[in-house]
């Protein structure tokens, strides 16, 4: 009888522990299946260590060359042209002779006003000894002077038109074209040569108004040439307009540079780079990586934890691909560089490779 009872409690025991052995393999094997289902739900991303960098932020725009001066000749007496005494390309130095008008008119304008101001001058000299000795009036002696005096300003009237005959070069330069030829009447007012200074020169260029607080007298500026890819000029801003323009909301500037080579030519294109600040220490990140998820909300995910962390931005200013970023990130967050796209807040990730530096 109690070998009968030994038995029996010997196999119930075994039972137990059979039930119990089961039960365990059942809550592993569904702990890993929970393990195993989170892993098939993460998200796989690659990372990037946040660190800080130098940084240039630069403002780019485009810009025309002009020559520093440019002028338009014209008569201020219309004539037949006489002689061309420079030939287009050639240099030309301030005050120099360009053209010379017909002057037979004038010339004998000026010598007849000439004579009439020589008369009345010997006649005032004659009359102001008489005059002295009071053998003749006060108004009469008066009169003479002014006469004297009306004669010199009519000879010195016909002088200035006769000078007008002559054109000289108001700035020195390069002549670039002769709009009449010889044998033209060159008409009153309207442009007869056409003279540029290509040895220094200006670059216009137009600043969105937003950046209007950005710009200032002697900012630096690099500017690039598509003509000559291989050639950069370094320069300072030397005009900032006082007014923003009603039409497209710019600013206009202006930039001046030597050109002593003169292989820069008016009316080519310079591509601008505006100097507005440097940083040692910037916090960098690829504009591929940021999003625009809303109107003005600009947002990158970090891996934090096991899980994708939204970090809304506040950005600065451009270096390349790179944008400056002024506020949501920190040194040393891991920045989610590949597999963002399938990312909310709070996604989990698992990191393909560690961050690199």
């Amino acid at each position: 009888m109690k070998t009968k009872n030994v038995l029996l409690i010997v196999g119930a025991a075994l039972a137990l522990a059979a039930a119990l052995y089961s039960c365990s393999n059942s809550d592993a094997k569904n702990e890993a299946d929970k393990m195993a289902s989170r892993s098939e739900s993460a998200v796989s991303v690659r990372v990037q260590e946040l660190r800080p960098a130098p940084f240039v932020d630069v403002l780019n725009v485009v810009g025309i060359i002009k020559a520093y001066d440019d002028v338009l000749l014209s008569p201020e007496e219309g004539g037949v042209v006489k002689e061309w005494k420079v030939e287009r390309g050639q240099h030309v130095a301030k005050g120099e002779v360009l053209v010379v008008l017909k002057d037979e008119v004038a010339r004998a304008s000026y010598d007849a006003a000439l004579a009439q101001y020589k008369m009345a001058q010997m006649n005032f000299e004659k009359q102001e000894r008489v005059y002295s000795e009071q053998g003749i009036s006060e108004m009469q002696f008066k009169n003479m002077e002014y006469n004297r005096d009306a004669a010199k300003a009519q000879a010195d009237l016909m002088k200035a038109r006769l000078e007008q005959m002559i054109l000289r070069s108001p700035v020195d330069g390069i002549l670039t074209e002769q709009l009449f030829d010889e044998g033209e009447f060159a008409p009153r007012a309207l442009p007869i040569a056409h003279v540029v200074n290509v040895r220094r020169l200006k670059i216009s260029a137009e600043v969105s108004e937003r950046h209007a607080g950005d710009i200032a007298l002697g900012t630096p500026v690099t500017l690039t040439f598509d003509a000559f890819p291989g050639d950069t000029t370094y320069g300072k801003i030397s005009y900032v307009g006082a007014m923003v323009s009603s039409s497209n909301r710019t600013l206009p500037v202006e930039v001046v540079i030597p050109n002593p080579k003169m292989h820069i030519k008016p009316e080519m294109v310079a591509k601008v780079k505006l100097l507005r600040a440097t940083k040692a220490d910037a916090l960098l990140v690829s504009e591929d990586i940021v999003q625009l998820v809303d109107r003005g909300r600009t947002i990158v995910y970090v891996e934090n934890g096991g899980k994708a962390e939204e970090r809304r931005l506040r950005l600065g200013g451009r270096q390349g691909n790179m944008v400056e970023v002024l506020e949501g990130l920190n040194s040393g967050d891991r920045i989610i560089v590949t597999g963002y796209q399938k990312l909310v807040n709070g996604t989990p990730v698992v990191v393909a490779q560690q961050p690199e530096r």
